[in-house]
């Protein structure tokens, strides 16, 4: 791969400010960002049009029972998607999959029409399929892009996916006023089609240089118990599983604790002012928590990701998070107020939101396609409910039996923080050594050198660096930098150009000698080869 990679179009350079792209990648990735729009868009959508086909005829009791039948009902999904991934020919499992999503919801839109009662079995679906498409949806891009162009476009695909989640619910909102549930199931269902062509173009689009080299070895995939069997005897998945487990279990104990101080918050107004409306006051909150942490989140995830990716790797962003959790749950822990845990909050959820779920999907980059297919949605489906599972456990008995307040309950994601922080620092090491054993960890190198260019003085010089002078690895980029050899900036006449690789400017008549410049190419890893260019005057 050559220095080509600096010369981008128009799309590319736009989002390049947010991560840096090689040309041709520009199309790819803007279709996985549209792909992943629709995906949680959909996703967004059945989401909140199964709240009230639900509440409107049943308890928030019933609500509780249905996140325990979707635990369960995942520990036969699973091993039926495993089936399903070795039947299927590869390319066309995301399809498969999409088609067999909209089979069932077009069942669900005629048990509707028909006047029966789906609620209860509709919550349970979507959250089934909230699981199986985002899962399928991160299997499907780490396995068409190889480990370094990964690590560079995933935060910007994410920006789609998140504008997706952003988006889904309030359009939702507002379409249901107007049309009512069941022809929002049908609408739903055409966002689920316009998905089936992007699946094959997302995938066509990916330049050679970009794609997915398939040298990870691939494990046995057979086994009756699918991506459960790989977990289990994967060491490097065994401990995203328990990521997974802990990541949750402590994001969702500090929602917890966010939750009990907003009702004491409520109750303390309303015993100043007994005229205020409790179910206004917790309303009012969660609509203002929710749009800040949407937004930061949104921020974070376009300006803030790529560049901590670019800086410390995935191996360094996945320890981000659990070190806020052990600050943040600390202040909580000896600042029990309520400004202060609410600002603990929103820092962890938008970190979590965008880095730190950009970070979990990129590390499965350099797995083989069995693992990121059937493993993943193993850890993303079943070990993520499974720390719901837990923390409900850990309150009941905190609350029941030790008389945990918000104090102990802080001390607790402190502690469980901290063994966080330990599993990431192993999964980092063990990236960082799968990666490497994918790549080549070859530095930029020379492929001709420069002839000296003649820039008579006073007339204008045009001058372009060839596309070929360097060469870097697949997936990998060049940044391209120039400075006189004896240091220090540019002559003043002098401007060059890193996308088009040109220079230009008009010597003036008495400059003073040659002018002698070195040219330098810098990889992601910061890796870097050079050579010098002269211009004679």
């Amino acid at each position: 791969m050559t220095a080509e990679t600096n010369i981008r179009t128009r799309p590319e350079r736009w989002l390049g400010l947010f991560a840096r792209l090689r040309p041709g990648e520009g199309r790819a990735v803007l279709l996985f960002m549209c792909y992943g729009f629709l995906v949680m868009f959909s996703y967004y959508m059945l989401k909140t049009l199964r709240e009230p086909l639900l509440l409107t005829k049943a308890t928030a009791e019933t609500k509780s029972y249905a996140y325990a039948v979707i635990a369960l009902v995942l520990l036969f999904v699973v091993p039926a998607y495993g089936a399903l991934f070795r039947r299927v020919p590869k390319a066309q499992l995301s399809v498969w999959t999409n088609l067999t999503l909209i089979a069932i919801q077009a069942i669900f839109f005629v048990l509707s029409w028909a006047g029966l009662d789906i609620g209860f079995a509709y919550y349970v679906w979507v959250g089934l399929f909230g699981v199986l498409i985002t899962a399928q949806f991160w299997a499907f891009a780490s396995d068409t892009f190889n480990v370094k162009t990964g690590q560079r476009v995933f935060p910007v695909i994410m920006i789609g996916v998140s504008l997706g989640g952003l988006l889904g619910p309030v359009v939702t909102g507002n379409l249901f006023r107007i049309f009512g549930p069941q022809q929002l199931i049908l609408i739903s269902l055409a966002t689920l089609v316009l998905m089936l062509p992007l699946i094959g173009k997302s995938r066509e689009a990916v330049p050679p240089a970009s794609r997915s080299l398939d040298d990870a070895p691939e494990p046995d995939g057979s086994q009756l118990f699918g991506g459960f069997a790989l977990v289990f005897r994967n060491q490097y998945l065994l401990l995203l599983a328990a990521l997974m487990v802990l990541l949750n279990w402590v994001n969702t104990t500090g929602e917890y604790i966010l939750a009990d101080v907003v009702v004491r918050h409520a109750d303390t107004l309303l015993f100043q002012d007994p005229g205020l409306d409790k179910g206004n006051i917790i309303a009012s909150f969660y609509g203002n928590f929710f749009s800040t942490v949407n937004a930061l989140s949104l921020f974070m995830q376009m300006f803030i990701v790529s560049r901590l990716f670019r800086l410390i790797g995935v191996n360094g962003a996945i320890l981000v998070l659990p070190v806020i959790a052990i600050i943040g749950y600390g202040f909580m822990a000896f600042v029990p107020i309520f400004s202060m845990i609410r600002l603990v909050k929103i820092m962890e959820n938008s970190t979590d939101y965008s880095l730190m779920n950009t970070a979990r999907h990129a590390l499965y980059l350099p797995l083989s396609s069995t693992e990121k297919y059937q493993a993943k949605l193993a850890i993303d489906a079943f070990f993520w409910r499974f720390g719901d599972l837990i923390q409900a456990a850990a309150v009941f008995v905190g609350l029941n039996y030790l008389d945990f307040q918000v104090k102990q309950f802080a001390m607790l994601n402190i502690a469980l923080a901290l063994v966080w922080l330990g599993i990431a620092l192993k999964i980092g090491q063990r990236y960082v050594q799968q990666k490497k054993a994918l790549t080549s960890g070859e530095p930029p190198r020379l492929i001709q050198a420069l002839k000296p260019h003649t820039a008579p003085s006073g007339q204008a010089l045009a001058f372009q660096l060839p596309v070929n002078l360097f060469h870097c690895e697949p997936g990998d980029v060049l940044s391209i930098s120039v400075r006189p050899v004896d240091g220090g900036s540019l002559p003043s006449w002098l401007t060059f150009d890193d996308e088009s690789l040109s220079f230009k400017g008009t010597p003036p008549e008495d400059v003073d000698g040659n002018t002698w410049l070195t040219v330098r190419a810098t990889n992601m890893d910061k890796d870097w080869a050079e050579t010098r260019l002269g211009f004679i005057h």
